[in-house]
């Protein structure tokens, strides 16, 4: 999967409208009409994350003065994979940065909550829930993924 971000506010597909109309033969000579809506565009917090993985996918050896190592192709992919494929569910999108590993990590934050997500060189991820400065779950993704949903969800 990949997607190509220019702007903060870059589309990402196409749904369905009645301000543009085509038509389609169908049988006995009778048409059809389809029709497609404005495209929609991603919110604006995270079509800027995507431009800084685009920027961090140009980040060289040492990129920080201390031996760090650019972010691994295959982090990059994994973070704009869930990106895309979780922009739209309700999770508190607040940062993203390069490991020093060549990891990338997400940021959410809400209130006393926060989460980090590292997206590993091996393909792999890490998950870890804060309150209160205070970690209150560590694992994977694919484990806690309805976890860190509910985290953010319930009340402070």
């Amino acid at each position: 999967m990949q997607a190509l971000v220019s702007e903060p506010t870059a589309t990402y597909g196409e749904t369905t409208t009645p301000s543009l109309r085509e038509e389609f033969p169908t049988q006995k000579g009778k048409s059809s009409s389809i029709y497609f809506s404005r495209l929609n565009r991603f919110p604006e917090n995270i079509a800027e994350m995507f431009q800084k993985l685009n920027r961090l996918s140009h980040l060289s050896e040492n990129w920080d003065s201390y031996s760090a190592e650019p972010p691994s192709p295959a982090s990059i992919a994994e973070a704009r994979t869930f990106l895309i494929e979780n922009h739209m569910i309700d999770l508190p999108f607040y940062f993203l940065a390069p490991g020093v590993k060549g990891e990338v990590m997400l940021e959410f934050q809400k209130e006393s909550k926060a989460a980090e997500l590292y997206f590993l060189p091996t393909g792999q991820n890490e998950l870890i829930l804060f309150k209160d400065d205070e970690v209150e779950l560590e694992g994977n993704l694919k484990e806690n993924f309805r976890k860190l949903i509910d985290f953010f969800q319930s009340n402070p």
